[in-house]
């Protein structure tokens, strides 16, 4: 009967429910009306799974994936404070204490719920579940200062997370990427990916805490209070058309379209993501939240939101790039969940939600428009590389943090350069700059190339319009910090090579300079080219002087192309891009 669509299942509900009269104390059939319940779909069928799998939960709370299925239904404070009670006949065992303590937290009986949490911790030192749980607890209250060694005690424990509590966590703010890295992260790499995925938000690096732990939980907390999915169990939500292109405009009334559909320009910040977050997946289940929820964890509260009836509403947050704007209307249709989905009524607004989704931000908006450089040369301990930053700002502070989550290297200066010298590899470089009252905040991958072995490498380029000496710190210091030099001046650039071959005490190679138009049909490429015959060094300069008038003003490319005439090896530096004007 359960595989006989809608007639057959209400007849497996009958039979189900006269068999859980039969043996009031097996789970088994209760868990199959809990199954009938998710097979129909609804509102009627959500009622007659949360009747089966509440009883379960009282018999046998562990019972298959009883709690997993009962996790995935609607639950309000009645239906919490009915899961707290079912679970409460099985006090003094880890998974049921644990599951009440979080019902708990939802309920906020914060009080209640950690003397079940110190328990637990008591008994089971070395599970990081509870401990992440009671972070959460501190951080939902506030105090944050008390949730911070709770939660590093759990990240520290997260190879034991067998039940993924510490991704469930966080998961509703991951990026695409940071969900394909968890999913391929073996149990002991796990702490290390976490420090990295709170080290790439922190908001301030000066702070002693990440004010942005807190202010996560708080806003997870904040959506499943305001923006719950009413019917998950709605076939809406179940189907392939939840995948389909965006509906423009259907379910969203005249009014809204009137009032935002013109007027406003939706800008892409320029660095827009390659994303797989799509607004039509089926994230909605994973967290039980509507769209609104997705986006309110990710940038919290808009700084707009405009709504001219309860079934539709647009947000709007304003970045330095520019405006994002997307609206949320109720699905329409006799298969309608009802629920507030991403419904694009304007163009722009489905890019808009898909940068809204795949990224996020901390309450405190950058304000500031930040241009800056960084050039790695080799250290003065060769086996460290040293990447020089430039912002453009009155103060920074910019650090270095390595895969295990750890910061290995950290500058600060006000109105000038920065310095952070590490070994080769792949960081998480976090830059913060400030001016006057705007705040900037940049967070990226970067990889520090190596110039310690005595192979052939070419540093990154320096350029500068002024009359400056080819030396490192003078040419550092005389490269403006966005690049844009005067067509009228002289242009030197600027380059360091390591590993030159040695002959008689002299180097020979040849140094070929490339530049080429940014964008394409925009001005001429240009190639100099020079023999070089000069004394040996463990680190050559390399440097060119190009006349006025040799490039028309426009935005260039350039590179350097080292060959060693002696053992014939070629080395190129990257490609640094700069503006003519």
């Amino acid at each position: 009967m359960l595989a006989w669509p809608v007639y057959g299942r209400f007849r497996a509900d009958s039979l189900f429910t006269e068999a859980g009269a039969l043996a009031p104390d097996d789970p088994e059939p209760f868990y199959y009306l809990g199954l009938t319940g998710i097979a129909l779909r609804g509102d009627d069928g959500e009622w007659i799974a949360r009747r089966g799998l509440t009883r379960v939960l009282a018999i046998e709370p562990e019972y298959r994936d009883a709690w997993t299925l009962w996790s995935g239904l609607y639950r309000g404070d009645s239906e919490r404070r009915a899961g707290v009670a079912a679970l409460a006949g099985h006090a003094g065992r880890p998974a049921p204490d644990l599951w009440r303590s979080q019902l708990l937290i939802e309920l906020e009986a914060y009080d209640d719920a950690r003397p079940l949490l110190d328990s637990l911790i008591a008994r089971q030192p070395d599970d990081p579940a509870p401990r992440a749980v009671l972070a959460q607890l501190l951080y939902e209250m506030g105090l944050d200062g008390a949730a911070e060694p709770e939660y590093a005690a759990a990240l520290a424990r997260a190879a034991g997370d067998t039940g993924a509590v510490l991704w469930r966590q966080v998961r509703s703010t991951a990026s695409a990427g940071e969900r394909r890295t968890y999913a391929r992260t073996p149990p002991e790499e796990r702490t290390a990916f976490f420090r990295r995925f709170w080290a790439f938000r922190r908001p301030d690096l000066l702070a002693s805490l990440n004010a942005r732990i807190g202010e996560h939980f708080r806003r997870l907390r904040e959506a499943h209070r305001a923006y719950q999915l009413q019917h998950p169990n709605a076939t809406f939500l179940h189907t392939a058309r939840r995948h389909s292109m965006p509906r423009f405009g259907v379910g969203a009334p005249a009014c809204l379209h009137e009032a935002v559909g013109s007027g406003v320009r939706i800008t892409l910040p320029p660095a827009a993501p390659a994303v797989s977050d799509d607004p039509g997946e089926l994230i909605n289940l994973e967290d039980g939240l509507d769209d609104r929820g997705r986006v309110f964890i990710r940038y919290g509260e808009p700084d707009e939101r405009i709504a001219c009836s309860v079934d539709a509403e647009t947000w709007r947050y304003h970045l330095p790039q520019g405006i994002l704007q997307v609206t949320f209307a109720r699905a329409t249709g006799l298969d309608s969940s009802g629920d507030a989905l991403i419904t694009p009524i304007a163009e722009g607004e489905w890019e808009a939600a898909r940068w809204l989704l795949a990224t996020d931000r901390p309450s405190g908006p950058e304000t500031l428009d930040l241009a800056w450089w960084t050039a790695a040369f080799r250290g003065t301990n060769r086996w460290e590389t040293e990447v020089v930053v430039r912002p453009d700002s009155a103060a920074a502070v910019a650090v270095l943090t390595d895969g295990a989550g750890r910061d290995v290297a950290r500058d600060s200066a006000t109105g000038a350069a920065l310095r952070l010298a590490a070994g080769p590899g792949r960081y998480l470089f976090a830059l913060d700059a400030s001016r006057r009252d705007r705040l900037a905040r940049v967070r990226r991958a970067i990889t520090l190339p190596s110039f310690a072995s005595d192979s052939l490498a070419v540093s990154d380029l320096l350029v500068t319009d002024r009359d400056e000496p080819p030396e490192r710190e003078a040419m550092i210091a005389a490269a403006p910090p966005r690049l844009r030099l005067a067509a009228g001046r002289p242009l030197r650039v600027y380059a360091e090579v390591y590993g030159l071959a040695t002959v008689d005490g002299r180097s020979r190679y040849e140094a070929e300079y490339r530049f080429e138009p940014a964008e394409r049909g925009a001005g001429r490429s240009a190639t100099v080219r020079f023999e070089r015959d000069q004394p040996a060094r463990s680190t050559t300069i390399e440097s060119l002087v190009l006349d006025p008038g040799r490039l028309a003003p426009g935005r260039y490319r350039v590179w350097i192309q080292v060959r060693d005439e002696t053992l014939v090896r070629r080395a190129a530096s990257a490609r640094l891009e700069f503006e003519l004007r």
